[in-house]
This record gives C-alpha cells, structure tokens and sequence, in this order.
C-alpha cells in the first residue's frame, strides 16, 4: 500500500508542482450542502483594531489558506495560522509561533508587537497551563475578561469573539470552517518562514537519519524508519516488540524511507484525502488507485484521470447516473480500455475519531473490469425491476445496497458494518457469497420493517409507513439476489426441475420464470401473493372503519392482521401446510375466493405437493423469504393498480 500511495504522491508533485505544504493541505469537509466560509482575522498594529473578511469556501481554499488540521501529536502545542478551533488563533498560537519563528525574519517583529498589544498574560503556577498563559484581550472586540482561569479564560474569550465575527461579518459562526491569522494584512501562512516551520515539522523523523538504500526509490539517502508522522498506518511502530533486535531505532530496518519519498509519501496521502474520499451511504471509504505498470496514458494530467475514475465509481454507487456516464465512457472507449489495463482500486474502510483513523477493511486489488461488469449488472436487475412494475426505484447500487443488510447501530455508530462489508468485499473482488447467510438477512429486514424498529437499525424510516418499506425491501432483495446469480457469486445451486401447472397470470408466471424459482419457491410464492390479496382486503375494510370514525388511512403492517401468521423465526414445511390450509380458509372468510384467487391457489397447492413428495430442500428461513417475495409482488401490483384506477378484479381478467 505504501508503495502505491508514494507513487501517486509522485506522480502529483511532478503534474502539479506545487510546494510542499500545499501538496499536503488538508480537505474541509462540510457537513452539509450549505455556503461555508473562512475568516481572515486581521491584527492591525497601526489601528490597533481586529479587522475581519469573508471568504467563501471552495475547492482552492484548503490550499489558498494552507490547511493542515492540527500539529502533529497528541496533546502537541498549536501554532498553525490556519485553524478551525478559533480558541488556538486566541491563545497558544502565536506565543507558540514565537518559540520557533527565526528572529531575524521581519515577520517576527510584528508576531512580537501583536503579540504585546493584543495578548493578556494570565500566569501559570503549572506547567500544564503554560497554553493557556496568554488569551487574547477582548476589549479589541468590546468584551470583557472574567475568567483568571487560563483554560476558562480562552474558551470565555472564544465566545465573545464568535460573537463579535456574527455581528461584524453578518455571518452565523456555525457556518465559519476556517479562521486564518494575519498581522496589518499578511496572513502568518503565507510567510517563507511559515512553510519552513511545516516542512521543518513534517520531516523532523529525519533529524538522527542514517545513510540507507530507500525502500521505494532504491537510492541511497538518509533514512528512517518513522512512519509516525504519516496519516495512513502502514505498519506498526510504536510497540518494540515489533522492531529488529529490539531496538527502536532499529524500524528503519523493517522499512526505510529516504526524505524524497517521504513527502510523495504525505502527497499521496493528502491527494487522496482531497480527491478520493467518498462515502458508500453510512460508510467512509478511501478510494486509492494503482497504476500498474507505466501507463500508456502517461501524459494525461493526473487530474483527469482522478475525475474518470471518481466518476467510474459513482456508477456502481448509485445506478441513477449510470446510463448517462455509460454514454459519456463510450465516447473515451479506448481512454477507458486503458485504464482496465493499467490501473487497479484499493478501497479503503475506515471509521475516524477525532484524529485517529481505524481502518475497518481494506479491499486490495479491485480491477476496473469487475466495476464495469458490475456495472452492467446493475443495470440489467434494474431493467426486470422496470419491466415488471410500473413504479418505484430499482436502484441497487452499492449505496442502495447497504440498506438491504440490517445492522444494528448505536449513538450514530453502525456496530456490525462487518456484514455490509462482507457484501462489498463480495461484489468488489468476485468473492462468492453465502446464499443461506443472504436470506437469513434478509429475513431480518423484513422482521425490522413488519415491527418498525428502525431506533436500533441503520434506517430512519417513519413507523406510519412500515408496509411500504417492507414491500420496498422483499422486492430489491429479490433483485439482489438475481444480480449475484448473474455475476455469479453464488455457487450454492439451484435444482431446477420442469413441472407444468396452470396459472392465470401470464405475467406472474414469467416473473418467477425470470428469477429462476424453484418448485418449491414457487409454491411458497403463490401462497405469498395470496396472503397480498387477503391484506389487501383486510386493508380496505380497516380503511372504511377509519373513514367512519374521521380517521387518516395508514400504511402499517398492523391493518394486515394476516402478516403476524407469518413467523419470521423460520417456517419448517409443517408450519408452511398449516399456514396453506388457513390462507385458503381466510379467502373464503373475507369473500374474496374468487375463481381466479382459487386458481391461483390450485397451483400454490399442486407445486407444493410436488415439492414435499420430492424432498422439501428449503431452510426454514428461506420459506419465510419466498412467502414474502410473494408478497411484496402481489402487494406492489395491487398499489400499482390502484394508481391507475383500476381494482384486483383487472388482475383476475
């Protein structure tokens, strides 16, 4: 991995040529689509005023204002310009600037005066207060100081001045991401002094450097064997144990890295920070590409191809724009067959906390031909979705997909993203998949929809509501369960036996076709729809209550007494005939065993027979999943068809 960070990081630098520190600027990430600003906080030494301007946040301004996040280090003193904690510019900033700026720099002096001017000095009896000795006075901004603690100070000045920025700059503070440091108009970042403190920073893993071959350009150099400055883990080096001979300074044996490939290294790592960080729904994830040998399309701006790439991948995030990108990739096919050739994605799971980044999975070695048949696949279940209903959205990218796999959350944290990635890791590397572990998921999302616990899952669905999502849900799983035949990442086989039996519905009997049912699926699918039908009515006949009473319809699965005879625990084919016999005995109940309801049943029945006397193959679970595949068809036709204006009675012509 490391290798193929330095590379890109590489390759960067020599496109771009930008300095270092702007190759290793940060992205901002905003929390929402909302206009976001910086603030430029000016310290006029001749006013003796805080002057402020607003700048817009956009794609340059991480680089423009030289935003790095935070010094490197746990618990480390804070001196860069550029902050988005407004208490680091207000206190420990530039006492800490002053400790390490050369005095003979002109820049110095006025650090020093604004330093005088506008800081209180607070004392410190501990030497852990020393960041919090100097606060800024806030009589510069009309406030005042009641604090005399240094770290209560800081946080009352920060107040004050947030307030003052909202009246000054007519902007809310929650909107503010950055605040940028100047002194009578020249911003500390944009200081030669200022880059040489960062470089400085950034590569003091060098200072007791020893010559050595680097492991990445395979010259010989300093080097060292400190990775801690790096924000990708790489390998570990902060416990001895892992060391040669025991020795600490002894890691530059287990990798040794010269000063040149360090700051490829920080380019990669801060390139793909910026341009390839996306999110697959609850899921961040790092996209790192990988040019496999020297490409041919070499003299392509690295930018290009990042834009090609992050687009290929939003094809297989979100089908919704797949038919247009397709169009657009068909008009650079042999730009793209090279890129299958030449280059492979590693995607990168991760969970961030505070500064600390946990990887959750790595998916190595991802080759663009996968995504492109991924793609494609995509799009065909899409197409059966929309050739058999006429309304709803068949999306099943990887976003959607996330969805279809219930994971029980906590405070905002998705607790078992392991089964999701478990599934990408599937689709991503054409990894077969365990059938009777997908179906016992999806069992589980039906029983989340049918009770409404969405507090405990990843869904914020509204309880009113919960039938249409559990219709929603029975239907893309069964669509997911097509495309991993099709990309055929399921080997569990399916033992297809012809059987002839009569159905009245053409299209019914083609669907089950299309997604290769079995005997017994079918029969379990049959009794499924039929239970639709008896929902249906059982609906309708709430619904007239509820109009009587001067109450609102609704869309929950508890006006559908007939769902709670289906146990989401699993079904053994004793509690399936049990559950045929009153399906049948509740039709003639509600009055609606008509001829073509009946016929329906007669070849629910019939399959059914056929299936026991064979060898019933299904687990319990799958019995009640095909139950509600049934379902959720029959349900969604009979919604479609109330749209339209027309009843089940069309169904049954």
């Amino acid at each position: 991995m490391i290798k193929t960070i330095y590379s890109l990081g590489h390759k960067y630098m020599i496109d771009e040529n930008p300095s270092i520190v702007q190759a290793i600027t940060l992205p901002l990430e905003k929390p929402d689509d909302t206009i976001k600003y910086a603030v430029i906080i000016d310290l006029s030494l001749q006013t003796k005023k805080v002057q402020l301007s607003l700048k817009e946040i956009g794609s340059s301004t991480s680089t423009d204002l030289l935003w790095l996040g935070t010094a490197d280090g746990a618990a480390s003193p804070q001196w860069y310009g550029t902050v988005r904690n407004i208490e680091y510019l207000l206190g420990q900033t530039i006492p800490n600037l002053l400790e390490r700026w050369d005095r003979e720099d002109s820049y110095y002096r006025l650090l020093k005066e604004a330093h005088q001017l506008f800081f209180l000095d607070l004392g410190a009896t501990k030497k852990s207060d020393e960041r919090y000795r100097y606060v800024f006075n806030p009589i510069y901004i009309g406030g005042t100081l009641t604090e005399v603690d240094g770290k209560k100070a800081v946080s009352e000045v920060a107040k004050q001045f947030q307030h003052f920025v909202e009246k000054e700059a007519h902007v809310n503070s929650k909107d503010v991401l950055l605040y940028s440091l100047a002194i009578d108009g020249k911003l500390i970042v944009k200081q030669p002094e200022y880059e040489r403190l960062v470089i400085s920073e950034k590569l003091s893993v060098f200072k007791d450097a020893e010559e050595g071959i680097c492991a990445l350009t395979n010259k010989k150099a300093p080097v060292t064997g400190e990775t801690t400055k790096l924000k990708f883990n790489y390998y570990i080096n902060d416990k001895i144990s892992f060391a040669s001979d025991l020795d600490k300074k002894s890691f530059v044996k287990n990798l040794s890295i010269s000063r040149e490939a360090y700051q490829a290294i920080m380019a990669g790592e801060a390139y793909i920070l910026r341009d390839f960080n996306t999110r697959f729904s609850g899921l961040p994830c790092y996209i790192i590409p990988e040019f496999l040998y020297d490409v041919p399309f070499a003299n392509t701006p690295l930018q290009d191809i990042s834009e090609r790439i992050r687009r290929f991948i939003r094809t297989v995030k979100t089908v919704e724009t797949a038919e247009f990108l397709y169009r657009d990739i068909e008009d650079y096919k042999l730009f793209e067959e090279q890129m299958d050739n030449y280059i492979s994605l590693h995607f990168l799971f991760y969970t961030k906390s505070q500064a600390s980044l946990k990887i959750n999975k790595l998916i190595s070695d991802v080759p663009l031909t996968y995504l492109r048949a991924l793609g494609r696949g995509m799009r065909n279940v899409e197409d059966i979705g929309r050739r058999f209903f006429s309304s709803g959205k068949f999306n099943l990218g990887l976003d959607a997909i996330y969805y279809l796999i219930p994971m029980r959350t906590q405070r905002g944290e998705n607790l078992e993203k392991r089964k999701i990635l478990y599934v990408y890791e599937s689709l991503l590397t054409n990894k077969s998949i365990s059938y009777q572990w997908l179906v016992t998921q999806f069992v589980q999302l039906a029983k989340v929809h049918m009770y409404a616990n969405y507090d405990l899952y990843q869904y914020k669905s509204k309880k009113e509501y919960n039938d249409f999502q559990l219709i929603d849900s029975m239907i893309h799983a069964q669509l997911f369960l097509k495309l991993l035949y099709r990309l055929n990442l399921i080997k569990e086989g399916r033992k297809m036996t012809d059987i002839s039996y009569d159905l009245p519905d053409a299209e019914m009997a083609e669907y089950m076709e299309t997604m290769n049912y079995m005997t017994a699926q079918r029969a379990l699918f049959l009794l499924g729809y039929l239970i639709a039908r008896i929902g249906a009515e059982q609906v309708k006949r709430s619904n007239e209550r509820s109009e009587v009473l001067g109450q609102a319809r609704a869309g929950k699965t508890v006006s559908k007494p007939i769902l709670s005879k289906i146990n989401y625990h699993g079904m053994n084919k004793q509690k399936v005939m049990m559950l045929s016999t009153e399906v049948f005995e509740k039709l003639r109940q509600l009055k609606i065993a008509s001829l073509y309801n009946e016929s329906i049943y007669a070849a629910h029945k019939h399959l059914l027979d056929v299936a026991l006397r064979e060898k019933w193959s299904l687990s319990d679970r799958e019995s009640v999943f095909y139950l509600l595949s049934g379902y959720a068809y029959g349900t969604k036709r009979i919604l479609e068809n109330a749209k339209k204006g027309k009843t089940e009675l069309d169904d049954e012509e």
